[in-house]
C-alpha cells in the first residue's frame, strides 16, 4: 500500500484526536506528508474515525490530485496542501473542531 506507515499514523492520530476531546464525530482532519515522494496522506471525509482503516486514507500529490484511495479526501485537504507547498519545515497537519474553542 502506498504510504502505508503514513496512512496508519493518520488513522491512529484521528482516533487520538477524538479520545483527547479535540473534536467529535467526523470533525477535524489530519494529514502527513512524505516530502521525498511529494505525497500526502489525508484523512477521508465523513467516516467515523473508529471505523476508518488505513486503506480509507487518501493519498494526494501536492497539486491536489488523488493518487491512491477509494474515498473522498477531507474537504480541508487544500489547507494542508498549501502549508506543505509554502513551508518546507512542516510534515504533518492537524485541524480540529474543538468543542471549547
Amino acid at each position: 500500500m502506498l504510504l502505508q506507515k503514513e496512512r496508519e499514523d493518520v488513522v491512529k492520530y484521528c482516533r487520538k484526536m477524538i479520545t483527547a476531546g479535540l473534536t467529535k464525530g467526523t470533525g477535524g482532519n489530519i494529514s502527513i506528508l512524505s516530502r521525498e515522494r511529494g505525497l500526502m496522506a489525508v484523512s477521508p471525509s465523513g467516516i467515523d474515525y473508529f471505523e476508518t482503516a488505513a486503506d480509507d486514507v487518501v493519498v494526494m500529490d501536492l497539486n491536489g490530485e488523488i493518487i491512491d484511495g477509494k474515498r473522498k479526501p477531507s474537504s480541508e485537504y487544500e489547507l494542508h496542501r498549501i502549508f506543505y507547498v509554502r513551508r518546507d519545515d512542516i510534515a504533518a497537519g492537524v485541524h480540529t473542531h474543538s468543542v471549547y474553542s
